[in-house]
């Protein structure tokens, strides 16, 4: 039962790759949507379920030993919060059915819809920062999609201001991660824990610790870093774009969390 973990990340990822062969079948497009979501829904349902009747999972990919391999941990809250994910997602693809339009349900909206969720997801499962990292502009890149869906003037003007903010915030997240690392010289999360611990209240640890806050408030706009979120996301279409775009960049915040 290990690797359920894995599941939440892999559904929408697959379900999205499968998305491109047919964009322009917007029947097909729908019901493959729906079902890889549900599948999602009940895989990370079960996931919960498993975390807390039996703690805390964990796989290690490659079979490399921590802290030297890439690890996936789900604990109560992260298997909470990829559930709610899952459920918030399934909701705004029904939404869309009615508000989005066809014309851009055929220009890959369910397929990065999908790439977000997976990104989202496994922002909240990995055990290493650097991880962390990667599936952050996974969701980005696909918000970037998403925010121009449409090729209306005013989203593109408005999608420079949101993509620059974000390119000089991932910038700001990468030189903080190096930081990181060369002071602990580790990027997992457990055995930064318990190196943090050891090397005490330094100096430079305070200085990562604010950059880390600047970086995820930039990019959850997070009060008083929210400036270039309104105006961002007032281009149409502003119903579902607002919706999944604000939700899941702030669900995102939360996996700093329980680091």
């Amino acid at each position: 039962m290990t690797n359920l973990l894995l599941f939440p990340v892999l559904i929408p990822f697959l379900t999205a790759m499968i998305l491109l062969f047919f964009p322009k079948k917007i029947t097909a497009q729908r019901t493959v949507t729906v079902a890889g979501m549900t599948l999602a829904v009940i895989a990370s349902a079960v996931l919960v379920s498993v975390v807390l009747r039996d703690d805390i999972q964990a796989v290690t990919l490659g079979s490399w030993p921590a802290p030297f391999g890439i690890t996936m941990v789900s604990d109560p809250l992260s298997a909470v919060l990829v559930l709610t994910s899952n459920l918030i997602t399934l909701a705004i693809v029904f939404y869309s059915f009615r508000s989005i339009g066809e014309s851009r349900e055929k220009h890959l909206y369910y397929s990065a819809m999908m790439f977000m969720l997976a990104g989202v997801n496994g922002a909240f499962t990995t055990g290493d920062i650097f991880n962390m990292f990667v599936f952050f502009e996974v969701l980005l890149m696909a918000s970037y999609v998403l925010i121009v869906l449409g090729g209306e003037k005013r989203q593109l003007r408005e999608s420079i201001k949101y993509i620059l903010v974000n390119i000089v915030s991932s910038a700001l997240f990468v030189t903080t991660v190096a930081m990181l690392y060369s002071v602990t010289g580790t990027l997992n999360m457990a055995d930064i824990s318990a190196k943090v611990s050891e090397i005490g209240q330094s100096g430079i640890l305070t200085v990562i610790a604010v950059m880390l806050i600047l970086v995820f408030g930039l990019k959850g706009a997070i009060f008083p870093l929210y400036f270039w979120l309104p105006s961002s996301y007032a281009a149409p279409p502003v119903p579902v774009l607002a919706l999944f775009g604000a939700l899941l960049t702030k669900v995102g915040v939360y996996a700093i969390m329980r680091t």
